[in-house]
């Protein structure tokens, strides 16, 4: 099973970088970082993901849930793999002001101990790996159930659900301007509305706060 998400990893990476010069509507512009110093000498600095105008697709396994609700294309997976439970997206990404920068790719494994690895790529600024603890399947189903969604009928309300457990999740590596920082990351899914097919409205923050080594 390892063998098979590092694989769907490589694919999702390579499936980032294509993204950088085909996502519709994106452009190579040089925007400000958008980053605030913190207590301890660090940088924070959050990436938005807004749903589903952001989403550029996911595969079609039934791993996904909600999660991979709304997206215009499926990336298919092999059939040996269709029921496994993987998960990888491909969104576009902003900075907190709202801007679109590059892209992003999200992998989640939940064969066993779940993991989810994102890789953000800003072709002005460099890449960016963070990997942590993933979430347990169905974990934004469940979280909306408690608020009154129901499957199959449409849902509005405010939800914010956490998709890192622990203290988050870490900053694994990273090329140019990300080269050589380290630190942690959250990723919190703002639900505002789930249609009746399933498609959630909402935006997924990613916070991160750095440091240089």
């Amino acid at each position: 099973m390892k063998i098979v998400f590092l694989l769907t990893l490589a694919l999702g990476f390579m499936g980032t970088l294509a993204g950088a010069h085909y996502a519709p509507g994106f452009e190579h512009a040089r925007l400000p970082s958008q980053t605030a110093v913190v207590a301890n000498g660090g940088r924070a600095e959050q990436f938005l993901i807004r749903l589903p105008l952001d989403r550029i697709a996911a595969t079609d396994g039934e791993a996904g849930g909600l999660r991979s609700k709304g997206g215009d294309d499926a990336m298919l997976l092999p059939s040996q793999f269709v029921g496994e439970p993987l998960l990888v997206e491909h969104f576009k990404v902003r900075n907190s002001a709202g801007n679109v920068i590059g892209v992003a790719a999200r992998h989640w494994s939940g064969s066993g101990d779940s993991t989810a690895t994102w890789s953000v790529l800003i072709p002005s600024r460099g890449a960016l790996v963070m990997s942590g603890v993933g979430e347990e399947r169905g974990a934004l189903e469940a979280a909306l159930r408690s608020r009154g969604y129901s499957a199959g009928k449409e849902w509005r309300g405010d939800a914010r659900v956490s998709m890192t457990r622990d203290s988050g999740g870490v900053v694994a590596a990273g090329t140019g301007e990300f080269q050589g920082l380290i630190g942690t990351y959250t990723e919190t899914w703002a639900v505002a509305a789930v249609d009746e097919d399933g498609k959630v409205s909402g935006t997924i923050e990613l916070a991160t706060v750095t440091s240089r080594l």
